[in-house]
């Protein structure tokens, strides 16, 4: 896991970002665990390097892609409707939202990417609900949650969900310092090599954050973990960015960790703590249902000029979307609670700037009425426009 990268640059384009080589795993091991808890490890001994995985060693482990199947970042399959990755794969930052969901799609069911378009499930992204709150990888929230337009089917074998890490987890030994966590990933095994067509796996020992803080010479906070496996050069780099972090113990395997920041490319290696987010997760993944459903459908607006509409909303929604798609002219999709935007006072703005491919997502929004509103940069004619909401 090493590359002259340090953390993925969400400012660039995701086909740009391709470019940069987003996955890398490189060599490492660590100790077992230290504390005074029976042991929690991994089933397998560390390791000496990154190997290929095994096939269906984890059917768990999912490939973020562009809608023309390249790598992007990992991400782990939650249940048939949803997957978890890191905010930085698809969200800028502020209130400047990421690409339409449609350029990218999950994939599922093999260990090689080049099988992934012709013989596993790939399924178009419906949906991104990040972690709400203000963010940056160093400094924590970095996840975000992708509800996918096609549910995938569970075999148990190849594709399967995972449980996430929870407090009664935490308090059996899971993520206590020293024990053995696996990363798995696509992605360059040596700086400036090519990315893998096999998922690569990984393993490294968990340190505490106190430690992480003084290695990293900045505060690190509750909802980061960190590992370290600088005795053998083991860090994650660009690429692994989004992937699962897993441990095995007396529950099973769990997720504990979301590959999010890493310096350097050096240890510590930064992670989203699964188990801080348990509840985010909890809240979000079992709504399927997106009634009702607010087609805006033909929507035009002049160049230089706006359309708008306004939608009100009940309290305690988890979510809301807003996507405008097809038409012609280039548009820009603003969101504003309480009031008509404008191009500098607004809740939410697209972050496309030359298509009808926008997007914004919205975690509970407050109750009232909300503004939903095109800027035509051009003209823009006959787009559509569609707001969901999340019950």
């Amino acid at each position: 896991m090493t590359s002259s990268r340090a953390s993925f640059p969400w400012f660039l384009s995701l086909r740009a970002a391709v470019a940069l080589g987003f996955l890398s795993l490189g060599a490492g091991c660590g100790p077992e665990a230290v504390s005074g808890r029976p042991a929690v490890t991994e089933s397998a001994q560390p390791l000496l390097g990154a190997t290929p995985a095994a096939a269906g060693e984890f059917p768990w482990m999912v490939s973020l892609q562009d809608s023309a199947g390249n790598h992007l970042c990992g991400g782990t399959i939650l249940n048939t409707h949803w997957v978890l990755t890191s905010r930085q794969c698809v969200l800028g930052t502020g209130t400047v939202t990421p690409p339409h969901p449609s350029t990218l799609r999950v994939a599922a069911g093999s260990n090689s990417l080049a099988l992934m378009s012709i013989a596993v499930q790939v399924s178009t992204v419906l949906d991104i609900i990040p972690f709400p709150d203000s963010w940056n990888a160093a400094q924590g929230k970095d996840v975000a949650l992708l509800r996918l337009l096609t549910p995938l089917t569970l075999n148990g074998t190849t594709v399967a969900a995972l449980p996430v890490a929870t407090a009664a987890d935490v308090s059996a030994g899971y993520t206590d310092p020293g024990v053995i966590a696996t990363l798995s990933g696509w992605g360059q095994t040596a700086p400036g090599s090519a990315i893998p067509d096999a998922l690569m796996k990984m393993s490294v020992p968990l340190m505490s954050n106190a430690d992480a803080s003084l290695a990293l010479g900045q505060p690190v906070t509750v909802d980061q973990l960190a590992a370290d496996g600088s005795a053998q050069g083991n860090a994650f780099c660009t690429g692994d960015v989004g992937s699962p972090l897993v441990v095995d113990g007396a529950s099973g395997k769990k997720l504990v960790g979301v590959a999010s920041y890493n310096p350097g490319c050096s240890a510590p290696n930064m992670f989203a703590r699964a188990s801080y987010f348990k509840g985010f997760i909890d809240m979000i993944t079992p709504r399927l249902n997106t009634a009702p459903r607010a087609t805006l459908s033909y929507v035009s607006a002049p160049q230089g000029g706006w359309k708008h509409y306004s939608l009100t909303l009940p309290s305690g929604i988890p979510a809301f979307t807003v996507s405008l798609q097809k038409g012609t002219g280039n548009g820009t999709l603003y969101v504003r609670y309480n009031g008509a935007p404008t191009l500098t006072n607004y809740t939410c703005r697209s972050g496309a700037t030359d298509s009808n491919l926008e997007y914004c997502s919205i975690f509970y929004p407050s109750q009232g009425t909300w503004y939903i509103s095109v800027y035509g940069e051009t003209a823009v004619t006959n787009a559509s426009m569609l707001g969901r909401t999340f019950y």
